[in-house]
């Protein structure tokens, strides 16, 4: 019988996930899966590195968002783990997930994980920060307007606050000078914002990049440029519909690893949450980790 450590976050999403626990629980005995859980919680003093590195599971589940699977993997990955992680997507956006192609549905994604099927996924990096992202890293106007989104606004219209808060923002924004170097190219923009992305989606948002691959060791980076209102209101309503997303004011940048450089003190986020400051060395490591599909 497989091991499973099925870790939960009770304050993801829409803090429903109780609800759900022992129907996963039964999914995964249906399959000859033993499932222990380990709950996340802010008095919760118990080092989970500890249980994942000492506790002889075959695999590791996250119920959470995306800032739970980000904590998660980066634990197996600095211990060494050779364990695939699956993803039970609770969160607000689930971004991850949804570029993973998992489903929406807690049960329909507990029930594919039992099957146990299993991929590999590219990996970020950020060096000399401790830390990495598994799906994006972004800054600038939306990332600083996604810690300011009403919590009732991301309940009422889930991803789509962080857009609306982020337009309401713009009129006062000041862009600022951004250079990304990469080992081919060194780029310099007035910019609005910044995006470094693993998988297709972002903020909730779909298919912003349909073409990108999260096992060809490489990013994808946007830089959205410096330009009127409404040419830039125009650009990131294509960037968040996932329509067919070219525009003479974003700047695409596919590379294995970059320097990224900023004079200005900008807010960045990393998988949904609050990120380091500038300057970062990003590099993206191929299927780095193991995933249930």
């Amino acid at each position: 019988m497989n091991k499973i450590l099925l870790i939960y976050n009770p304050n993801a999403g829409k803090k429903n996930i109780a609800v759900h626990l022992d129907k996963i629980i039964d999914i995964f005995a249906s399959e000859n899966k033993l499932v222990t859980l380990f709950r996340i919680g802010d008095n919760n003093n118990i080092d989970l590195a500890d249980i994942i590195k000492n506790g002889v599971f075959d695999g590791v589940v996250v119920c959470g968002g995306d800032g739970s699977v980000n904590s998660v993997a980066k634990i197996i990955l600095d211990i060494g783990a050779n364990i695939p992680l699956g993803i039970i997507p609770n969160g607000t956006c689930n971004d991850f997930s949804r570029s993973l192609g998992m489903p929406n549905d807690i049960l329909r994604c507990a029930r594919l994980i039992a099957q146990g099927n299993i991929t590999e996924t590219d990996i970020g990096f950020i060096k000399g920060k401790d830390s990495i992202f598994v799906n994006e890293l972004a800054g600038g106007v939306l990332v600083s307007a996604s810690f300011s989104t009403d919590q009732n606004m991301k309940k009422l219209f889930g991803p789509l606050a962080y857009y609306m808060t982020g337009i309401g923002q713009l009129a006062n924004i000041k862009p600022f000078e951004l250079t990304i170097e990469t080992p081919e190219k060194t780029y310099t923009e007035q910019a609005l914002v910044f995006v470094v992305l693993n998988g297709t989606d972002i903020s909730g948002f779909s298919n912003v990049i349909k073409e990108a691959l999260m096992q060809d060791g490489e990013m994808d980076i946007l830089i959205f440029k410096n330009t009127n209102p409404l040419e830039i209101t125009d650009t990131l309503f294509k960037f968040v519909t996932g329509g067919n997303f070219r525009d003479e004011n974003v700047v695409r940048i596919r590379t294995h690893s970059c320097k990224i450089f900023c004079k200005s003190d900008i807010t960045t986020t990393v998988d949904g949450e609050r990120g380091p400051d500038l300057p970062l060395e990003l590099e993206m490591k191929q299927k780095a980790l193991k995933i249930y599909y």
